[in-house]
């Protein structure tokens, strides 16, 4: 086993679980839930294959700074420290501030795992990388398995798509 065999199974990131931030000179923003999604698929779910403890949450002026550790594979496994933080005050009272420096938190204990490496590594600024992941990520439809399951039972079943281009990419899906 390679040391780096965690970092490249989940260091792509899916474009659809990303968001444009036009604040603080912009950056792209993961849909934590979608790591959450992806650290359970590695490690199985919260509390049993990976975890994280909040050791310490801190009251500044404006901002909640949280101090988390995380640990994968067993409890004894940790790794933090990672502190995550989040503004309290704004233009109003964020009582969600908590749950947001939380949140902070484990991103940033994941991406030291790899998750997510190439948002962090800067590689969402390039146009070309970003197309070239959404054209790996292709969603089959219903009617698309359909076709593959009826291909992969009957080879000739692909005779019967008319359109070129669709058959193309069905044959192309089926690699």
């Amino acid at each position: 086993m390679s040391n780096m065999d965690l970092w490249d199974a989940v260091s792509k990131t899916d474009p659809t679980h990303t968001k444009k931030v036009n604040q603080r000179g912009g950056f792209t923003a993961i849909d934590a839930h979608y790591q959450i999604q992806q650290a359970t698929n590695q490690f199985g779910p919260v509390g049993v294959g990976w975890g994280y403890i909040v050791e310490k949450m801190e009251r500044f002026d404006t901002l909640i700074v949280v101090h988390v550790t995380m640990w994968h594979g067993s409890r004894e496994n940790t790794f933090g420290p990672i502190l995550g933080c989040a503004e309290m005050f704004g233009k109003r009272p964020d009582a969600d501030a908590p749950k947001k420096a939380t949140t902070d938190a484990i991103t940033k204990g994941l991406s030291h795992l790899g998750f997510n490496a190439d948002v962090f590594l800067g590689l969402f600024d390039d146009n070309k990388y970003i197309a070239k992941l959404k054209a790996e990520t292709v969603v089959l439809t219903d009617i698309d398995n359909q076709w593959i399951a009826a291909i992969k039972a009957d080879a000739s079943a692909i005779d019967s798509i008319q359109d070129p281009k669709y058959k193309a990419y069905i044959m192309e899906q089926m690699k």
